[in-house]
């Protein structure tokens, strides 16, 4: 629910098909994380009420929660990016790995999680070689 407890931090951001794109911002969605924990044979689903911390220095600090409208830029292409957490402000650092390509977040297939999936499993592979070669 933290990330000063969390060990990664994943940010996720959908591509638009405009530059610039209107945007509500603020409101009872900006103020309810939900955390979905899927484990052997269950899930478990949390919630939080309240506003929660801010993962950026860059937050705006007002304490107006309402909807307001603004703009926002991006790219065309979803990004699915992995920040390391226990930080204060962990989105403030580069990510540790990004993948972003067009489409990348599209269910039921979600090609981004497969990426970072591969990535993983192969990051466990060497780590498992380089253990063998320090056993003698």
């Amino acid at each position: 629910m933290e990330a000063s407890t969390a060990d990664l931090v994943i940010a996720v951001r959908k591509g638009t098909k405009q530059a610039i794109t209107p945007v509500i911002r603020g409101g009872p969605v900006d103020t309810r994380p939900v955390i979905l924990e899927p484990t052997e044979g269950n899930t478990r689903v949390g919630g939080q009420q309240g506003r929660p911390p801010d993962l950026t220095r860059g937050g705006n600090g007002t304490q107006d929660s309402g909807p307001r409208m603004g703009t926002e830029a991006g790219p065309s292409e979803d990004i699915f990016e992995v920040y390391r957490g226990k930080t204060e402000y962990p989105l403030d650092s580069s990510p540790v790995w990004r993948y972003m390509a067009k489409d990348s977040l599209r269910s039921p297939t979600v090609p981004a999680v497969d990426e970072f999936r591969k990535i993983i499993a192969a990051a466990e592979k060497a780590a498992a070689r380089k253990q063998q070669k320090k056993q003698p």
